[in-house]
């Protein structure tokens, strides 16, 4: 294993630790029985090698970090809070102090945004990773399923302009809980296996619908307004995304897996902002990566 980096994303609900290496990675498409290639990665991409995912709120496990064994370390997230806890125990590690990437001056993307400095980091490095990903001559909408979902797009040129930021799945199911006087609450892992068929015949499974078909709804109605705005084609949702005039699109975050089904056009990668921020860490000339 040559020059690991161990990348730390800080999220509203989880801490992801990952250890990674550089690969020339190839991508793949499943698009109901058939898979397809598409993309070959240009430069050198992180391979995963170790993944560990914690809830926000949960002990840090510094003992198997230790034994990671990393050359270097960066660390990022849309919750500072975190980000603080984490560098605060950091000692008990014995590791080398850590790169912190605490705002856009540091991740290796323009911005074509009214407010630079208050877009979220993890917005971001999902951009820099679909940069890396992205055929040269096409944008890109990334689409992140977790404790918001967000809808982003990507120029041509590989600059952030925007996008579209809504409740999650796992959020809008708490919402419905605790804001109704009786409405259970349904756990995110319910939401998977079977796509739910609408009507649901009971309570549960009225909200298993609303729930999934909504964000699927919400999800394809963004990208349909994104592309309309842009001047891009009609997205094609069914598979063939390989249109010279769609837009290059991917899917990740913790509620992909759910969604997936709906969404073969996309190329599902489910943690793609942590390479985004190893390949951040890369371009600042850390991470023993030269």
């Amino acid at each position: 294993m040559s020059h690991p980096l161990l990348a730390i994303e800080a999220g509203n609900s989880r801490l992801k630790f990952g250890l990674f290496v550089p690969s020339i990675s190839s991508f793949y498409r499943r698009v109901g029985t058939n898979v397809s290639k598409v993309v070959d990665v240009a430069e050198e991409w992180p391979s995963c090698r170790r993944l560990l995912a914690i809830r926000v709120e949960d002990p840090v496990p510094w003992q198997t970090l230790a034994t990671w064994n990393p050359d270097e370390t960066v660390i990022a997230g849309s919750n500072p809070q975190a980000v603080e806890r984490v560098l605060q125990g950091w000692q008990s590690t014995g590791l080398k102090p850590p790169q912190v990437v605490r705002d856009s001056s540091a991740i290796p993307i323009s911005l074509d945004v009214d407010a630079p400095e208050k877009v979220g980091l993890d917005r971001l490095l999902n951009a820099v990773a679909a940069n890396a990903l992205r055929p040269a001559s096409r944008p890109a909408i990334v689409v992140d399923s977790g404790t918001a979902t967000t809808v982003n797009f990507i120029s041509r040129d590989g600059v952030f302009c925007g996008g579209a930021i809504l409740p999650g799945l796992e959020m809008s199911a708490k919402a419905l809980h605790y804001y109704t006087a009786v409405l259970p609450r349904l756990p995110i892992q319910d939401l998977g296996g079977d796509v739910p068929v609408a009507p649901g015949r009971n309570t549960r499974e009225a909200i298993r619908n609303g729930l999934f078909w909504g964000q699927v709804g919400a999800i394809r109605e963004l990208v349909r307004q994104i592309s309309h705005h842009q001047n891009l084609g009609e997205p094609d949702f069914s598979g063939d995304c390989d249109r010279d005039d769609s837009p290059w699109m991917i899917l990740t975050g913790g509620g992909g897996p759910v969604l997936g089904s709906q969404f073969p056009g996309f190329l599902a990668l489910r943690s793609l902002g942590m390479h985004g921020l190893v390949l951040t860490a890369w371009k600042s000339g850390r991470g023993n990566h030269q």
